[in-house]
C-alpha cells in the first residue's frame, strides 16, 4: 500500500534536490550526444593532375636551369623511364623537387643554333592522390631562331594492329650511313604514348629516315620489334606518319599454336565430343583479288584460317559464335603471315582487321561486303 509524504519543508528540499539532479543528468546526456564525433564525408576525390602556374628559364655560364612551379606539392613518377630531351644530349640532366617547384639543370651540353624539346610526359604526379600529368613539354632554343616544323604519327603492331606504347621513334639525317644506325645517337627522338601516338614539335626542313624500336635504348636487340619507312620524311612536306612494328625473327606458328583445329563434323575436347554441328558459312564480297588469308579469332586466338588464291572468298563449316575477322595479304604466296626484315628493308605483310565483331549462326550464310585496301 502506497502513502504520500506530507510536503513539509525537508520534503520540499528533497524534491528540489532531486529535480536538480535530474536536470544535471539531462544536461550531461544532451552534451554527450552533441559531442559525438562524426567522420567527415571528405567531398569529391581529387582526380586532377598538377597544373603549371609558372615557368622560367635561367642561363648562366653554360648552365641552364628550367624552373616549373605547380599548383600543388609534387613528386616524380618513373622519371628514368619517361623523361627525355630531343635532340639527345651527352651529359645527364639533373632534377630537383622542392615543395611545388621542379628544377631541371642542363650543364654544358646544348649545341648552338639548335631547338630542343624537353619532354616530361608522365614524369610528374601530385603528392596526395598520385594523379599523373600525362602531357608536359617545353621548347628551348640556343639561338634567336626556333625550329617549329612538326611531325606526328602512330605506331601499331603489324600483325595485331594494337597500339604500341612507350616505344622510341628516331629520326636520322638522310646522309647518315646505315652502318652507323643503332651505333650513334639519332638526330631527334620521341616516345609513343598509351595510344601509340608520337609527336615532334621542333624540326627543321631536312630529310630524315624514321625508325622505331620498342626496347629501352637506341640500339637494335634480338627479339625487339622494329618499324621503319622505306622513304625519307620531311616535316615541311609530311604531317602524319603511320608505322607498323614487327619482330624480324618471329615464327608465325607461335601465333597459331593455340588454334582450334576443326576436321569432319565433330569437335573433340578432353572429355566432350559434340557431333553433328550445324555450321554456318561466311561469304566475303570484295574487289580484292590477290592471294590472301582470312582468320577467325576469339579472345585473340585463331580459331579458323582460310587461304585463297582468288575469289570467291567463301568461308565454310564455321562453328556458330562471335568472331573477330582478320585479312592478310599473302604477298609472297606462302600461305602464312610473313614478318618484315630490316636487313632486306621489307615490311611485314599487310593485315586488316574487320572493324566490328561478326556473328555466325547455325545453317546460315552470312554475306559481308568488305572494302579491302
Amino acid at each position: 500500500m502506497g502513502f504520500l509524504l506530507p510536503l513539509t519543508k525537508p520534503n520540499r528540499v528533497y524534491l528540489q534536490i532531486m529535480k536538480s539532479i535530474y536536470s544535471i543528468f539531462f544536461f550531461l546526456t544532451l552534451l554527450s550526444s552533441c559531442a559525438n564525433i562524426v567522420a567527415p564525408t571528405g567531398g569529391e576525390k581529387d582526380s586532377d593532375p598538377p597544373k603549371i602556374l609558372n615557368k622560367t628559364i635561367l642561363e648562366k655560364e653554360g648552365v641552364t636551369d628550367i624552373n616549373f612551379t605547380f599548383n600543388e606539392y609534387i613528386q616524380t613518377n618513373k622519371w628514368e623511364e619517361y623523361f627525355y630531351i630531343s635532340p639527345p644530349v651527352e651529359k645527364r640532366i639533373r632534377k630537383k623537387i622542392k615543395g611545388k617547384k621542379l628544377t631541371i639543370t642542363i650543364e654544358d651540353t646544348l649545341a648552338k643554333n639548335m631547338t630542343y624539346n624537353i619532354v616530361l610526359n608522365n614524369c610528374i604526379k601530385d603528392n596526395n592522390e598520385g594523379n599523373i600529368l600525362d602531357s608536359l613539354f617545353t621548347i628551348l632554343s640556343t639561338s634567336d631562331k626556333i625550329d617549329s616544323l612538326t611531325l606526328s604519327g602512330k605506331l601499331q603492331d603489324a600483325y595485331t594492329l594494337n597500339e604500341v606504347e612507350n616505344a622510341w621513334i628516331m629520326l636520322f639525317e638522310e646522309n647518315r650511313a646505315d652502318s652507323v644506325l643503332f651505333k650513334e645517337k639519332p638526330n631527334y627522338i620521341a616516345k609513343t604514348n598509351k595510344n601509340g601516338d608520337f609527336y615532334f614539335p621542333n624540326l627543321n626542313n631536312k630529310n630524315y629516315n624514321i625508325i622505331s624500336l620498342t626496347d629501352f635504348d637506341f640500339i637494335y636487340n634480338e627479339e625487339e620489334e622494329i618499324a621503319f619507312l622505306n622513304a625519307v620524311v620531311n616535316a615541311e612536306r609530311d604531317s602524319f606518319i603511320e608505322l607498323l612494328s614487327f619482330d624480324p625473327i618471329i615464327i608465325i606458328d607461335s601465333l597459331l599454336k593455340d588454334s582450334l583445329i576443326i576436321e569432319g563434323d565433330s569437335i573433340s575436347t578432353d572429355s566432350l565430343v559434340i557431333d553433328e554441328i550445324k555450321y554456318g558459312n561466311l561469304n566475303i564480297i570484295s574487289e580484292e583479288s590477290k592471294q590472301c588469308i582470312f582468320q577467325l579469332l576469339q579472345n585473340n586466338k585463331v580459331i579458323n584460317e582460310f587461304k585463297f588464291a582468288e575469289e570467291p572468298f567463301l568461308l565454310t563449316k564455321i562453328i556458330p559464335g562471335k568472331y573477330n575477322l582478320k585479312y592478310i595479304n599473302d604477298r609472297n604466296r606462302d600461305g602464312k603471315w610473313t614478318t618484315g626484315s630490316w636487313m632486306k628493308r621489307t615490311q611485314a605483310e599487310q593485315v586488316v582487321n574487320y572493324p566490328s565483331e561478326i556473328i555466325i549462326r547455325s545453317n546460315w550464310n552470312l554475306e559481308l561486303d568488305w572494302e579491302l585496301k
